[in-house]
């Protein structure tokens, strides 16, 4: 009887041990539970945050571009036009004239009182977008000067009427002679290897400039062959700072930021993440 007790006894104590153990791991178990609930929460709420903190952004991006502050431009080399002058140096902005089109709206040949040759902007009015863009332009080109990058020469805020007046470039795009269409404006030019990485240096000179020689970096995010223009001697030129934005002022920084540019051109890394750096 006294060794049957012993073993009732070393049962009772092992139940014990086996339901504190339970218990235990049961804690442990919940508890690992509310931490995840409560990291799920954290992280919903950082990115509640910085999506409204990015809405604001855009949001705020007509008063940080504000029309006060396009005057100044003119000091930098970057001239006011008229309405009435960019329409006479279009011929009434004609549709013989025209040269490319995009989100943006069209884009006419121009000639200017001084004989000087260019590509004029024209906002398309419905197109908010197009507003942000075209004060996201002038404010960037009025400071970026380069021989790789497209040089903005003025524009036009007349009432409703919003233009960009640019250097003209005499084989317009690089897209148009990789993929050449049977109505493109500008002749296709069947391009020699020298001839494509000469190119390939141009652009990468812009966006070396872009990211090495301005401070904050500037980060294109619409960088592809449509908005690669070549001159007359097929010499390369950055163009469409429309969706630039600000880089991160110390190496190895990112910027967080909605998603832009046009698909099957974007970094996976930035699609996935909405991460921009300069690499």
């Amino acid at each position: 009887m006294e060794g049957h007790s012993d073993d009732d006894d070393e049962y009772r104590r092992k139940a014990k041990i086996a339901v504190v153990a339970m218990v235990v791991l049961a804690s442990i178990a919940v508890f690992a539970l509310f931490l995840a609930f409560a990291y799920y929460c954290y992280i919903r709420r950082k990115v509640f945050m910085r999506r409204n903190a990015q809405k604001a952004e855009d949001a705020n991006l007509c008063e940080k571009s504000d029309f006060a502050n396009l005057q100044v431009v003119a000091e930098k080399g970057v001239k006011v036009f008229t309405f009435k002058q960019l329409h006479s140096a279009t011929g009434g902005f004609s549709k013989s004239n025209v040269i490319g089109h995009g989100g943006f709206g069209l884009v006419y040949r121009g000639v200017l009182s001084d004989g000087r040759k260019v590509a004029i902007k024209f906002m398309d009015q419905a197109g908010k977008q197009g507003e942000e863009e075209f004060k996201v332009e002038v404010e960037l080109l009025s400071r970026l000067h380069s021989p790789y990058l497209l040089a903005l020469l003025g524009y036009c805020s007349d009432n409703n009427h919003k233009l960009l007046v640019y250097e003209f470039m005499a084989n317009g795009g690089l897209q148009e002679h990789l993929y050449p269409v049977s109505n493109s404006i500008v002749m296709p030019v069947q391009l020699d290897w020298e001839t494509r990485l000469s190119i390939a240096l141009d652009a990468a000179k812009g966006l070396e400039y872009l990211h090495e020689h301005v401070s904050p970096p500037v980060i294109h995010r619409d960088f592809k062959s449509s908005n690669i223009l070549l001159d007359r001697k097929f010499h390369a030129k950055v163009s469409d700072f429309g969706l630039a934005k600000l880089g991160p002022d110390r190496a190895g920084g990112h910027v967080s930021t909605r998603v832009l540019g046009t698909q099957g051109y974007v970094a996976p890394e930035y699609a996935l993440t909405g991460h921009l750096t300069t690499k």
